[in-house]
Protein backbone atom coordinates (compact mmCIF):
# COMPACT_ATOMS: atom_id res chain seq x y z
CA UNK A 1 0.00 0.00 0.00
CA UNK A 2 1.20 3.57 -0.64
CA UNK A 3 2.13 5.69 2.33
CA UNK A 4 -1.11 7.34 3.58
CA UNK A 5 0.92 10.17 5.05
CA UNK A 6 2.07 11.33 1.63
CA UNK A 7 0.44 14.73 1.01
CA UNK A 8 -2.45 14.47 -1.41
CA UNK A 9 -1.46 17.76 -3.07
CA UNK A 10 1.77 16.14 -4.21
CA UNK A 11 -0.08 13.27 -5.85
CA UNK A 12 -2.43 15.68 -7.58
CA UNK A 13 0.48 17.79 -8.83
CA UNK A 14 2.28 14.77 -10.21
CA UNK A 15 -0.75 13.37 -12.00
CA UNK A 16 -2.41 16.51 -13.27
CA UNK A 17 0.47 18.80 -14.15
CA UNK A 18 3.68 16.87 -14.72
CA UNK A 19 1.93 14.25 -16.85
CA UNK A 20 -0.90 15.84 -18.84
CA UNK A 21 -2.03 12.57 -20.44
CA UNK A 22 -3.49 11.70 -17.06
CA UNK A 23 -5.10 15.11 -16.55
CA UNK A 24 -8.65 13.89 -16.86
CA UNK A 25 -11.77 15.61 -18.04
CA UNK A 26 -14.88 14.75 -16.17
CA UNK A 27 -16.78 17.99 -16.80
CA UNK A 28 -16.51 21.41 -18.47
CA UNK A 29 -16.64 24.41 -16.14
CA UNK A 30 -16.28 27.90 -17.48
CA UNK A 31 -15.53 31.26 -15.91
CA UNK A 32 -16.25 34.53 -17.67
CA UNK A 33 -13.76 37.36 -17.86
CA UNK A 34 -10.66 35.17 -18.22
CA UNK A 35 -9.38 33.64 -21.45
CA UNK A 36 -7.29 30.52 -21.50
CA UNK A 37 -4.76 29.16 -23.97
CA UNK A 38 -3.37 25.82 -25.14
CA UNK A 39 -0.21 25.85 -27.22
CA UNK A 40 2.57 23.43 -27.95
CA UNK A 41 4.70 21.70 -30.53
CA UNK A 42 4.79 18.47 -32.50
CA UNK A 43 8.01 16.54 -32.87
CA UNK A 44 8.91 13.70 -35.22
CA UNK A 45 11.56 11.02 -34.61
CA UNK A 46 15.17 12.12 -35.04
CA UNK A 47 16.07 12.32 -38.71
CA UNK A 48 12.46 12.75 -39.84
CA UNK A 49 11.06 15.70 -41.79
CA UNK A 50 10.07 18.93 -39.97
CA UNK A 51 6.71 18.65 -38.22
CA UNK A 52 5.07 21.31 -40.41
CA UNK A 53 1.50 21.27 -41.72
CA UNK A 54 0.40 18.55 -39.28
CA UNK A 55 -3.26 18.56 -38.30
CA UNK A 56 -4.03 19.54 -34.70
CA UNK A 57 -7.60 19.49 -33.37
CA UNK A 58 -8.99 20.87 -30.11
CA UNK A 59 -12.15 19.38 -28.62
CA UNK A 60 -14.10 19.71 -25.40
CA UNK A 61 -13.89 16.46 -23.54
CA UNK A 62 -17.66 16.44 -23.25
CA UNK A 63 -17.82 16.50 -27.05
CA UNK A 64 -17.58 18.93 -29.92
CA UNK A 65 -14.74 20.35 -31.99
CA UNK A 66 -13.71 23.83 -30.88
CA UNK A 67 -10.95 24.59 -33.36
CA UNK A 68 -8.40 22.97 -35.64
CA UNK A 69 -5.26 24.09 -37.41
CA UNK A 70 -1.99 22.88 -38.89
CA UNK A 71 1.43 23.32 -37.34
CA UNK A 72 3.74 26.06 -38.58
CA UNK A 73 7.20 25.55 -40.08
CA UNK A 74 8.61 24.81 -36.60
CA UNK A 75 5.90 22.34 -35.65
CA UNK A 76 4.16 24.85 -33.34
CA UNK A 77 0.44 25.39 -32.73
CA UNK A 78 -1.65 27.68 -30.51
CA UNK A 79 -5.30 27.80 -29.51
CA UNK A 80 -6.35 31.07 -27.83
CA UNK A 81 -9.45 32.75 -26.40
CA UNK A 82 -10.60 29.59 -24.62
CA UNK A 83 -12.76 29.25 -21.55
CA UNK A 84 -11.97 27.38 -18.38
CA UNK A 85 -12.50 23.62 -18.65
CA UNK A 86 -11.16 20.28 -19.79
CA UNK A 87 -10.06 19.83 -23.38
CA UNK A 88 -8.53 17.15 -25.58
CA UNK A 89 -5.89 17.90 -28.22
CA UNK A 90 -5.53 15.42 -31.10
CA UNK A 91 -2.61 15.25 -33.52
CA UNK A 92 -2.90 13.32 -36.80
CA UNK A 93 -0.05 12.84 -39.26
CA UNK A 94 0.17 10.37 -42.18
CA UNK A 95 2.42 7.43 -41.35
CA UNK A 96 2.23 8.04 -37.59
CA UNK A 97 -0.09 6.94 -34.82
CA UNK A 98 -2.74 9.38 -33.71
CA UNK A 99 -1.70 10.93 -30.40
CA UNK A 100 -3.73 12.92 -27.93
CA UNK A 101 -3.32 14.68 -24.61
CA UNK A 102 -5.71 16.17 -22.12
CA UNK A 103 -5.51 19.91 -21.50
CA UNK A 104 -6.66 20.75 -17.98
CA UNK A 105 -7.45 24.48 -17.88
CA UNK A 106 -9.19 24.33 -14.53
CA UNK A 107 -6.23 25.75 -12.61
CA UNK A 108 -3.67 27.05 -15.12
CA UNK A 109 -4.46 29.79 -17.64
CA UNK A 110 -1.87 28.74 -20.22
CA UNK A 111 -0.79 25.20 -20.95
CA UNK A 112 2.06 24.05 -23.22
CA UNK A 113 1.98 20.50 -24.60
CA UNK A 114 4.65 18.55 -26.46
CA UNK A 115 3.64 15.72 -28.82
CA UNK A 116 6.19 13.18 -30.02
CA UNK A 117 4.97 11.26 -33.05
CA UNK A 118 5.55 7.52 -33.26
CA UNK A 119 5.66 5.58 -36.56
CA UNK A 120 2.53 3.53 -37.12
CA UNK A 121 4.01 0.06 -36.64
CA UNK A 122 4.12 -2.65 -34.00
CA UNK A 123 7.08 -2.48 -31.63
CA UNK A 124 7.37 -6.17 -30.82
CA UNK A 125 6.87 -8.24 -33.96
CA UNK A 126 6.34 -6.44 -37.23
CA UNK A 127 3.65 -7.96 -39.40
CA UNK A 128 5.93 -7.41 -42.38
CA UNK A 129 8.28 -10.22 -43.33
CA UNK A 130 11.52 -9.59 -41.42
CA UNK A 131 14.84 -9.30 -43.23
CA UNK A 132 16.74 -12.44 -42.23
CA UNK A 133 20.48 -13.02 -42.05
CA UNK A 134 21.71 -14.51 -45.32
CA UNK A 135 23.76 -17.06 -43.33
CA UNK A 136 20.61 -18.71 -42.01
CA UNK A 137 20.08 -22.09 -43.73
CA UNK A 138 17.07 -22.31 -46.01
CA UNK A 139 15.52 -25.10 -43.95
CA UNK A 140 15.72 -22.96 -40.79
CA UNK A 141 14.15 -20.03 -42.63
CA UNK A 142 11.31 -22.26 -43.81
CA UNK A 143 10.66 -23.49 -40.25
CA UNK A 144 10.65 -19.90 -39.01
CA UNK A 145 8.19 -18.86 -41.72
CA UNK A 146 5.83 -21.69 -40.76
CA UNK A 147 6.12 -20.84 -37.06
CA UNK A 148 5.58 -17.15 -37.67
CA UNK A 149 2.53 -17.79 -39.82
CA UNK A 150 1.00 -20.00 -37.12
CA UNK A 151 1.79 -17.41 -34.44
CA UNK A 152 0.13 -14.58 -36.37
CA UNK A 153 -2.92 -16.81 -36.84
CA UNK A 154 -2.98 -17.26 -33.03
CA UNK A 155 -2.11 -20.94 -33.30
CA UNK A 156 0.61 -20.62 -30.67
CA UNK A 157 1.00 -24.30 -29.81
CA UNK A 158 1.43 -25.11 -33.48
CA UNK A 159 4.04 -22.35 -33.88
CA UNK A 160 6.35 -23.54 -31.09
CA UNK A 161 7.70 -26.75 -32.68
CA UNK A 162 8.56 -24.94 -35.92
CA UNK A 163 10.39 -22.19 -34.05
CA UNK A 164 12.24 -24.70 -31.88
CA UNK A 165 13.34 -26.54 -35.01
CA UNK A 166 14.51 -23.27 -36.55
CA UNK A 167 16.84 -22.51 -33.62
CA UNK A 168 18.09 -26.08 -33.58
CA UNK A 169 19.11 -25.73 -37.22
CA UNK A 170 20.68 -22.29 -36.63
CA UNK A 171 21.43 -21.51 -32.95
CA UNK A 172 22.10 -17.80 -33.62
CA UNK A 173 18.70 -17.26 -35.25
CA UNK A 174 17.70 -14.09 -33.36
CA UNK A 175 14.22 -13.67 -34.85
CA UNK A 176 13.32 -17.30 -34.12
CA UNK A 177 14.49 -17.10 -30.48
CA UNK A 178 12.57 -13.86 -30.00
CA UNK A 179 9.35 -15.14 -31.54
CA UNK A 180 9.68 -18.41 -29.63
CA UNK A 181 9.98 -16.45 -26.39
CA UNK A 182 6.96 -14.35 -27.36
CA UNK A 183 4.96 -17.51 -28.07
CA UNK A 184 5.87 -18.87 -24.64
CA UNK A 185 4.77 -15.57 -23.06
CA UNK A 186 1.40 -15.87 -24.79
CA UNK A 187 1.14 -19.43 -23.47
CA UNK A 188 2.12 -18.30 -19.93
CA UNK A 189 5.20 -20.53 -19.93
CA UNK A 190 7.40 -18.09 -18.07
CA UNK A 191 10.51 -20.21 -17.55
CA UNK A 192 10.62 -21.29 -21.20
CA UNK A 193 10.00 -17.69 -22.26
CA UNK A 194 12.89 -16.49 -20.12
CA UNK A 195 15.26 -19.05 -21.66
CA UNK A 196 14.34 -18.12 -25.24
CA UNK A 197 14.41 -14.36 -24.65
CA UNK A 198 17.70 -14.45 -22.79
CA UNK A 199 19.21 -16.32 -25.75
CA UNK A 200 17.83 -13.66 -28.12
CA UNK A 201 19.37 -10.99 -25.91
CA UNK A 202 22.75 -12.73 -26.05
CA UNK A 203 22.64 -12.46 -29.83
CA UNK A 204 21.43 -8.83 -29.86
CA UNK A 205 22.08 -7.21 -26.45
CA UNK A 206 20.59 -3.85 -27.48
CA UNK A 207 17.20 -5.03 -28.70
CA UNK A 208 14.57 -2.92 -26.96
CA UNK A 209 11.63 -5.24 -27.85
CA UNK A 210 13.43 -8.22 -26.28
CA UNK A 211 14.23 -6.19 -23.16
CA UNK A 212 10.56 -5.22 -22.84
CA UNK A 213 9.37 -8.81 -23.31
CA UNK A 214 11.87 -10.20 -20.81
CA UNK A 215 10.91 -7.41 -18.40
CA UNK A 216 7.30 -8.60 -18.57
CA UNK A 217 8.41 -12.18 -17.88
CA UNK A 218 10.32 -11.05 -14.80
CA UNK A 219 7.32 -8.99 -13.65
CA UNK A 220 5.15 -12.09 -13.89
CA UNK A 221 7.73 -13.96 -11.84
CA UNK A 222 7.69 -11.10 -9.27
CA UNK A 223 11.38 -10.42 -9.93
CA UNK A 224 10.70 -6.71 -9.81
CA UNK A 225 14.26 -5.41 -9.51
CA UNK A 226 15.33 -7.40 -12.57
CA UNK A 227 12.23 -6.29 -14.48
CA UNK A 228 12.74 -2.62 -13.63
CA UNK A 229 16.38 -2.70 -14.78
CA UNK A 230 15.57 -4.34 -18.12
CA UNK A 231 12.63 -2.03 -18.82
CA UNK A 232 14.66 1.09 -18.01
CA UNK A 233 17.44 -0.14 -20.31
CA UNK A 234 14.86 -0.77 -23.04
CA UNK A 235 13.38 2.72 -22.71
CA UNK A 236 16.83 4.24 -23.07
CA UNK A 237 16.94 2.55 -26.48
CA UNK A 238 13.32 3.27 -27.42
CA UNK A 239 11.72 5.98 -25.30
CA UNK A 240 8.63 5.95 -27.52
CA UNK A 241 7.56 2.38 -26.79
CA UNK A 242 4.10 2.41 -25.24
CA UNK A 243 4.58 -1.24 -24.31
CA UNK A 244 7.79 -0.49 -22.44
CA UNK A 245 6.21 2.36 -20.48
CA UNK A 246 3.12 0.35 -19.64
CA UNK A 247 5.07 -2.68 -18.43
CA UNK A 248 7.23 -0.48 -16.22
CA UNK A 249 4.06 1.16 -14.86
CA UNK A 250 2.75 -2.31 -13.99
CA UNK A 251 5.99 -3.11 -12.18
CA UNK A 252 5.66 0.02 -10.04
CA UNK A 253 1.96 -0.67 -9.44
CA UNK A 254 2.74 -4.20 -8.30
CA UNK A 255 5.30 -2.72 -5.90
CA UNK A 256 2.69 -0.20 -4.62
CA UNK A 257 4.81 2.70 -5.87
CA UNK A 258 1.87 4.63 -7.26
CA UNK A 259 3.60 7.93 -7.95
CA UNK A 260 6.28 6.14 -9.97
CA UNK A 261 3.64 4.28 -11.96
CA UNK A 262 1.69 7.44 -12.85
CA UNK A 263 4.09 9.06 -15.34
CA UNK A 264 4.55 5.84 -17.27
CA UNK A 265 0.79 5.32 -17.54
CA UNK A 266 0.54 8.90 -18.75
CA UNK A 267 3.22 8.31 -21.36
CA UNK A 268 1.51 5.11 -22.45
CA UNK A 269 -1.71 7.00 -23.11
CA UNK A 270 0.14 9.68 -25.01
CA UNK A 271 1.57 7.03 -27.31
CA UNK A 272 -1.42 4.68 -27.43
CA UNK A 273 -4.61 6.46 -26.40
CA UNK A 274 -6.78 3.50 -27.42
CA UNK A 275 -5.03 0.99 -25.12
CA UNK A 276 -7.80 -0.10 -22.77
CA UNK A 277 -5.61 -1.62 -20.05
CA UNK A 278 -3.75 1.67 -19.60
CA UNK A 279 -7.05 3.44 -18.87
CA UNK A 280 -7.89 0.71 -16.36
CA UNK A 281 -4.57 1.15 -14.57
CA UNK A 282 -4.99 4.93 -14.63
CA UNK A 283 -8.37 4.49 -12.94
CA UNK A 284 -6.83 2.28 -10.29
CA UNK A 285 -4.18 4.90 -9.60
CA UNK A 286 -6.82 7.61 -9.15
CA UNK A 287 -8.77 5.37 -6.75
CA UNK A 288 -5.61 4.82 -4.72
CA UNK A 289 -5.19 8.61 -4.55
CA UNK A 290 -8.87 9.07 -3.67
CA UNK A 291 -9.52 11.08 -6.87
CA UNK A 292 -12.72 9.18 -7.50
CA UNK A 293 -14.33 11.42 -10.11
CA UNK A 294 -11.25 11.07 -12.27
CA UNK A 295 -11.17 7.33 -11.72
CA UNK A 296 -14.71 7.07 -13.10
CA UNK A 297 -13.64 8.79 -16.33
CA UNK A 298 -10.80 6.31 -16.84
CA UNK A 299 -12.93 3.30 -15.98
CA UNK A 300 -15.63 4.38 -18.41
CA UNK A 301 -13.03 4.79 -21.15
CA UNK A 302 -11.74 1.30 -20.41
CA UNK A 303 -15.28 -0.08 -20.70
CA UNK A 304 -15.85 1.79 -23.96
CA UNK A 305 -12.67 0.31 -25.46
CA UNK A 306 -13.01 -3.18 -23.95
CA UNK A 307 -16.71 -3.80 -23.14
CA UNK A 308 -16.04 -7.54 -22.90
CA UNK A 309 -12.58 -7.28 -21.38
CA UNK A 310 -11.31 -9.57 -18.66
CA UNK A 311 -11.93 -6.93 -16.00
CA UNK A 312 -15.05 -5.41 -17.56
CA UNK A 313 -17.68 -6.77 -15.18
CA UNK A 314 -15.69 -5.94 -12.08
CA UNK A 315 -14.97 -2.46 -13.45
CA UNK A 316 -18.67 -1.84 -14.14
CA UNK A 317 -19.60 -2.75 -10.58
CA UNK A 318 -16.82 -0.61 -9.12
CA UNK A 319 -17.77 2.34 -11.32
CA UNK A 320 -21.39 2.12 -10.18
CA UNK A 321 -20.33 2.06 -6.52
CA UNK A 322 -18.06 5.07 -6.99
CA UNK A 323 -20.81 7.02 -8.73
CA UNK A 324 -23.22 6.21 -5.91
CA UNK A 325 -20.68 7.30 -3.32
CA UNK A 326 -20.03 10.58 -5.18
CA UNK A 327 -23.77 11.23 -5.46
CA UNK A 328 -24.25 10.64 -1.75
CA UNK A 329 -21.39 12.97 -0.97
CA UNK A 330 -23.01 15.79 -2.95
CA UNK A 331 -26.28 15.55 -0.98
Amino acid sequence: MSDPRRPLWLAIAVLLFAYPALAQRDRDNYTSGITYEVSGEVRVPEGGPPARNINVRLERFSGGVIDQMTTDSRGKFRFTSLQRGYYTVFVDAPGYRRVQQQADLQVVVKLYLVFELVPDKLDIMSLDTPVLDARIPREAQDEFTKGRSAFLDERVKEAVPHLKRAVELYPDFFEAHFLLGTAYVNDLRWQDAETALRRALEIKPESAPVLFSLGEVYRRQKRYADAEKLLEDGLKLDENSWRGHFTLARVYWDKAEVLKAAPHVGRTLQLRADFADAHLLAGNIFVRLNLLDRAVVEYEEYLRLAPKGEAAEQTRLLTQKIKQALAEKKK
